[in-house]
């Protein structure tokens, strides 16, 4: 296990300031040259509230995981896994991706095989 590197008063001030910035946790550790583990432990032990990284959303057109995985299970004939429900199945409907063929069986369309084929944006 390597050297523990105390918290200095200035960094603490550091890490408040950046984080009453809105500096998430991994914007701060840049600056203060941390991991970004560790500025969250010492923002917890001082009370400091960091914000959440935002996140980028996907764009609507890219499936998600849980749409690939019910797109590969209707391909298959396999029953859908843990987590695809009635919301995801509704929203590959209004996208175009699958349609209804009876009771509870569904087609992949063009616009489906597409949607999985596109790649999914890192970061």
């Amino acid at each position: 296990m390597g050297m523990v590197r105390r918290w200095s008063p200035d960094e603490d001030r550091k890490l408040e300031e950046l984080a009453k910035a809105g500096k998430n946790a991994f914007d701060i550790s840049n600056e203060l040259t941390r991991s970004t583990s560790a500025v969250r432990r010492r923002a917890e032990v001082l009370s400091i509230l960091l914000t959440a990284k935002a996140w980028r959303a996907r764009p609507s057109h890219v499936a998600t995981h849980l749409e690939r995985v019910a797109i590969d299970a209707i391909r298959t004939g396999r029953p859908f896994p843990a987590g695809v429900g009635p919301s995801t199945l509704a929203g590959m409907l209004d996208k175009g991706w699958i349609v209804p063929e009876g009771p509870r069986t569904y087609r992949v369309t063009d616009a489906g095989t597409e949607a999985v084929r596109r790649k999914i944006p890192s970061s």
